[in-house]
């Protein structure tokens, strides 16, 4: 078919308009992505900045009271029909720093109890305390040394010692020197698995009170027992205070004080074996096992844990190395045999957060005692740490214990340097009733022990409280 001339014109015009638009949108295409060419050109070139100069301020806050709550005297029941729990032996204490404050705590569960609080008022010339309580108690029903730093209030704590069984009595002490209500929670663990008790959350201790739980009456008979303290509102210090009487005879006394959480790595820097096979045979005569020397452990997570426990020597040799495996949620009392008489510290490694403590037990000619030795945190390097060693007896004395646990450290104790070889131990004789100063370049962990003729105690160095750092202050 052939087109006619016509035909043909309109096609060919229809083709010229279409060419003509396609033009003009190919323009507008062009220009639209030159224009954002140039517009990201332009972004992208930096120009000057006109921003102002914010001045800022660096202050250092003035600096809180720091206090210390301290254990209290030794415990026990009043004679009669009617037994009541009593202070039978007052604490005897020493504290250092400069300007420091005492006062006691308003109320108490315990008879002539009158809890001490030592304080360093923000207005002190000093900026570091330190304080530490001893008893001696020798009475028909409780006899032994037990000593205890004293210790700054928190929300969590965990006692790792003591027992229920026949013959042994423990309690747990909660002080409040809050200004408010504390309400704790108490969970606990023992050698079967977690222990379920009626009575053991909710515990109201007021402000400026302590509240004294006995332990047997949560938890039954229990050989093994650890404690994790929780509270709310205000913060309480927590120990235990646990005793022996084997038959008729006292046979030792400890006060227990705190690890703040499990950790993957536990130092006890202080485990003195003195007299060990005289109060190996002393703790038989009842069936116990409290004259050998024993780790306790729990692992309170979910996964059990593997352990490594190592034992340094006084000359820095490696002692006893032993493995164990913690099963989640059961306490394992590790018992270390075969120790001949000497000064040791321990090292514990796992592959999961543990808690843990050390016990020991010495014994004399007419007398016994155990002590529960709680792991020592590393103090801070090139920070003065203040040591309160308490009033002792002629007959006791007193050792600092340092431990280097990774490297080889110096340690200054009232400017005299003493050298701690990489891995190893050293230990110093202290004066009674005296505060000492340290400080170390290195990782470096501490104790005091104090020993006589059949008793036997000790308490950890701490570090001081946090100082305050300086804030950056920008105007509004």
């Amino acid at each position: 078919m052939t087109m006619s001339n016509g035909a043909e014109g309109n096609r060919a015009s229809r083709s010229q308009s279409w060419l003509r638009a396609g033009g003009r949108a190919s323009l507008a295409v062009g220009a639209a992505v030159a224009g954002a060419a140039l517009v990201a050109g332009v972004a992208l070139v930096p120009g000057p900045s006109f921003g102002p100069t914010v001045p800022t301020v660096s202050v250092t806050p003035d600096r809180a009271d720091q206090s210390l709550v301290c254990a209290g005297g030794a415990l026990g029941l009043t004679r009669g029909d009617d037994p009541q729990l009593a202070v039978i032996e007052p604490e005897r204490r020493h504290a250092t720093g400069s300007g420091l404050v005492t006062s006691t705590l308003a109320s108490n569960d315990v008879i002539d109890g009158s809890a001490v609080v030592v304080t360093l008022p923000r207005e002190a010339p000093g900026d570091a305390l330190a304080a530490t309580g001893i008893v001696r108690p020798t009475t028909p029903d409780l006899a032994g040394l037990a000593a205890a730093e004293c210790l700054t209030p928190s929300r969590t704590s965990w006692l790792v010692g003591g027992s229920t069984t026949v013959g042994r009595t423990t309690w747990i002490v909660l002080s409040n020197s809050d200004a408010v209500d504390a309400v704790v929670d108490l969970a606990l663990w023992g050698d079967a698995g977690p222990i379920d008790a009626v009575g053991t959350t909710g515990i109201i201790v007021a402000a400026g009170s302590q509240r004294v739980v006995s332990l047997a009456g949560v938890a039954v008979d229990e050989p093994s027992p650890v404690v994790r303290v929780s509270s709310t509102g205000g913060s309480v210090a927590a120990t235990l205070q646990t005793s022996v009487v084997r038959g008729l005879t006292p046979s030792g006394l400890s006060i227990v004080t705190p690890l703040a959480e499990p950790a993957v790595r536990h130092v006890i820097a202080a485990l003195p074996v003195i007299n060990g096979q005289l109060a190996l045979e002393s703790s038989t005569a009842d069936g116990g096992a409290d004259g050998l020397p024993a780790l306790r452990m729990l692992a309170p997570g979910d996964a059990a844990a593997q352990v490594t426990v190592r034992l340094v020597g006084l000359d820095g040799a490696a002692g006893l190395v032993t493995e164990a495996t913690l099963e989640p949620g059961v306490v394992l009392d590790l018992p270390l045999t075969n120790l001949a008489d000497g000064e040791y510290a321990v090292i514990v490694d796992a592959t999961e957060p543990i808690v843990v403590a050390a016990r020991t037990s010495t014994a004399g000619i007419e007398s016994a005692d155990l002590e529960w030795f709680s792991p020592s945190p590393a103090l801070p390097a090139d920070t003065e740490v203040l040591v309160a060693v308490p009033p002792l007896d002629d007959d006791v004395s007193a050792l600092i214990h340092l431990l280097a646990p990774e490297g080889a450290a110096q340690v200054t104790i009232d400017g005299t340097v003493v050298s701690i070889a990489a891995g190893g131990m050293v230990i110093v004789p202290s004066a009674s009733n005296a505060g000492v100063r340290l400080s170390a370049n290195g990782t470096v962990h501490a104790s005091v022990s104090y020993r006589g003729e059949g008793v036997l105690a000790g308490s950890r160095v701490l570090a001081p409280p946090s100082a305050v750092g300086p804030l950056t202050v920008l105007p509004q």
